[in-house]
């Protein structure tokens, strides 16, 4: 570490940060927390225990990573105790991944290797993202969702509670998943969408609760899918329906 320049930042004594680690001013380090060879910490991150930060990887500027759950932010407020001496359950960021300014991620959330955030983006608790994927600015998961690896999420996506997403889906700008049916006018199961391997979302394209989007299905942009697709389909307008199947020769 370089003692000079974090001389103004926290780092808990029951932390464990590698001598390779940099670790810049104004940083706050928690209880718990392990940071691994050559991960660069930037000026005004906050990372609370429990956390692991593996080789490689960079946290930019005021970030939050292991941001207690609604549950554990009440007992620290009740006890008026300092959040870098709580634990909460664990947050693991992989090897070289880049988590780029004003991220938030919150606990029991893991993030696979090679994977990239834009800037703004939330993650909220037990989501689990795969490997090399990438998360566009402003981008926000609510939690409780399964992303696999591969994934190209593009800016101001927004993804609710139990969705999930399969691997080498691309999800294009502002398009969103919903999981609420009757949108509280009435008692239904939060249920958010399945999105099977290589699906493609056009932008501003909305795709409704519970719906299945099977393998290779391709959503034109600002459609909005109200009925399951079948392979290789592809839909178009509101509500979406049928244009034509995918071309053998595309991806």
């Amino acid at each position: 570490m370089n003692l000079e320049r974090n001389k103004f930042s926290f780092i808990h004594p029951r932390a464990n940060v590698h001598e390779n680690a940099y670790i810049d001013s104004y940083t706050t380090i928690g209880k718990g927390v392990k940071i691994e060879s050559d991960v660069y910490i930037s000026n005004g991150a906050k990372i609370y225990g429990n956390a692991l930060v593996q080789a490689g990887s960079y946290i930019g500027e005021n970030c939050i990573i292991g941001h207690p759950q609604r549950g554990d932010l009440s007992q620290i407020i009740k006890e008026k105790k300092a959040p870098t001496e709580h634990q909460s359950p664990l947050v693991t960021i992989g090897r070289d991944c880049t988590i780029r300014a004003g991220t938030i991620i919150y606990s029991e959330v893991s993030i696979g290797q090679k994977c990239q955030t834009g800037h703004n983006v939330m993650i909220r608790e037990k989501t689990n993202v795969g490997n090399n994927s990438l998360i566009g600015t402003n981008t926000i998961i609510d939690g409780n969702v399964v992303i696999g690896a591969e994934v190209s999420i593009q800016t101001g996506v927004y993804i609710p509670l139990y969705c999930k997403i399969g691997n080498n889906v691309f999800m294009g700008p502002f398009s969103k998943l919903t999981n609420d049916k009757y949108m509280k006018r009435r008692e239904f199961a939060l249920l958010g969408p399945i999105i099977e391997d290589n699906v493609s979302l056009g932008a501003n394209s909305v795709i409704l609760p519970g719906i299945t989007l099977k393998k290779g299905t391709i959503v034109g942009a600002g459609s909005v899918v109200t009925k399951n697709t079948n392979e290789n389909d592809i839909v178009v307008g509101n509500p979406a329906k049928l244009l034509k199947k995918k071309p053998e020769d595309w991806k």
